[in-house]
């Protein structure tokens, strides 16, 4: 939920009082068709906002409330004969660096909830420099936590990170450091920004993007997403928000890899370990529990990228050793389960696996060999995987990935013998259980930062550059294209 219905701030009203307010509400938004001009539509429009605003808090309470104020706009004729007019100045508004902050969350709620009802309305936003608008503001929501936040963020991962029980007291000392003010505005700017985030991740999960969008990207824009990320917590809207941003972000910077020379900023800093290592665990939770099939892809593309070998850069120490059982017990299950119709994200998980197998811990403990023999030998049989319906491309590659993987990993070109049994047997039977709780453990701590990690140093020097300095700046000019070598990504 958006907003919590246990806020202090709700206030009680009578029934008759609430059927005044929403009908007021209704009157705003719906004039006639003859004032339907872009001077009364404007007028009609601020007057609504308004009113919202002033009514955020007293009237509009939950995420009902908020739905239902945000749905009586775009369902009326104010909106609908005049759409395009109305997100322009709903985006013009949120321009505003001096806007109140509650006025900013009901534009970007109500721009939310129409990109959810309307994906072609995205485009229409993107018309009127929306992803621009978008990240500017929430950039500027990201510089404010990041400095005002950042005590109660680091108190929170020391507790979490902790075995001394003592250390507890910590973040409630820090809250009590802090005013309910101070507290509540933190809480208003992670609200809109998880809004902002989650409107980004429509942009570039339906829309086509532009390289000029990824190039003003700067780092600490994924800086600040990447280790202000907690593992400790799957229900946190904020938190949910940043991962699914930074997936689609990742998958933006592999696509565009392939016409440009552009730094892919989620790598670098994926493979710090002391910047990535709470993003890393969460991918893996989620991983293990992902149904969506886009989510699911998005998670095999940075996967894949943690399992190819770059430069200096060397994938084998990166997973522990029981995290990588959890990813072969999850593409074991996924592979066996996926529907027909859902071959595109077996091709995917089989992309995943060939890297998996050979370029970590894997190649020595060979765990569940007998298994991955088994279904790679059950799926490069075409007729075993589209058994009521036609062969299809998908199906074709499933076939050839499958029999890739037998052919590129030497100890699953032939089942099990007695005489390898003994090692097959024991990393068979290994606990799947995931290292993800016992992270904090002594040895573990600084397994990432060893040498062969690129970017290893943890004292980063990322800061917010200031919002007056970047809108100044001129859009830089499209990168060149790549130089001729592999790119690395899954074909």
């Amino acid at each position: 939920m958006i907003l919590d219905p246990l806020s202090p701030n709700i206030e009680n009203h009578t029934q008759d009082e609430i059927i005044e307010f929403w009908e007021k509400t209704e009157s705003i938004a719906n004039i006639p068709k003859e004032n339907l001009d872009e001077s009364h539509v404007n007028s009609s429009l601020v007057a609504y906002l308004k009113f919202a605003t002033d009514s955020y808090k007293v009237f509009i309470n939950t995420d009902r409330d908020l739905y239902r104020m945000s749905l009586i706009l775009l369902e009326s004729s104010l909106f609908e004969f005049k759409k395009e007019f109305c997100l322009s100045k709903l985006q013009s508004l949120l321009n505003i660096d001096l806007l109140e902050m509650n006025m900013k969350f009901i534009i970007v709620y109500i721009l939310l909830c129409e990109a959810k009802k309307n994906v072609y309305s995205l485009e229409i936003m993107l018309k009127f420099q929306g992803f621009t608008v978008f990240y500017n503001t929430l950039y500027t929501q990201f510089a404010y936590l990041s400095k005002y936040g950042k005590e109660r963020t680091v108190a929170s991962k020391h507790q979490y990170n902790s075995n001394n029980p003592s250390t507890g007291a910590s973040l409630d000392s820090l809250d009590r450091s802090l005013t309910d003010i101070d507290l509540g505005i933190i809480d208003e700017m992670k609200q809109i920004s998880t809004v902002l985030m989650d409107l980004l991740f429509q942009i570039m999960k339906y829309c086509k993007c532009v390289i000029a969008n990824l190039q003003i990207v700067d780092d600490f824009f994924v800086y600040y997403m990447m280790e202000s990320m907690r593992s400790d917590t799957m229900d946190d809207m904020f938190n949910n928000a940043e991962f699914k941003l930074l997936l689609a972000l990742n998958e933006q910077y592999m696509m565009f890899a392939k016409e440009y020379d552009i730094e892919n900023k989620v790598y670098k800093y994926l493979i710090n370990g002391s910047v990535s290592r709470c993003f890393t665990e969460l991918l893996l939770l989620k991983f293990n529990r992902a149904s969506d099939p886009p989510l699911q892809i998005m998670m095999c593309k940075i996967i894949y990228l943690i399992l190819t070998p770059r430069g200096d850069y060397s994938p084998m120490n990166f997973f522990y050793t029981n995290d990588l059982h959890v990813l072969i017990d999850v593409l074991i299950r996924e592979l066996q389960n996926i529907s027909e119709d859902e071959e595109v994200l077996r091709n995917t998980l089989l992309r995943v696996l060939i890297p998996l197998l050979k370029n970590t811990q894997l190649s020595k403990t060979h765990y569940r060999k007998d298994d991955l023999n088994k279904l790679l030998n059950y799926l490069s049989t075409l007729d075993n995987i589209c058994v009521d319906s036609p062969a299809l491309h998908e199906h074709q590659v499933t076939v050839a990935l499958s029999r890739k993987c037998l052919q590129q990993i030497p100890w699953l070109e032939t089942p099990s013998t007695p005489s390898d049994g003994g090692s097959s047997v024991s990393s068979n039977n290994t606990s799947r259980n995931s290292s993800i709780v016992a992270l904090g453990t002594p040895d573990n701590q600084n397994i990432l930062a060893r040498k062969g990690h690129l970017y290893s140093n943890r004292e980063l020097d990322v800061s917010a550059e200031s919002l007056t300095k970047r809108k100044a700046k001129a859009p830089p000019p499209p990168p060149p294209p790549p130089p001729s070598r592999k790119c690395g990504t899954p074909k």
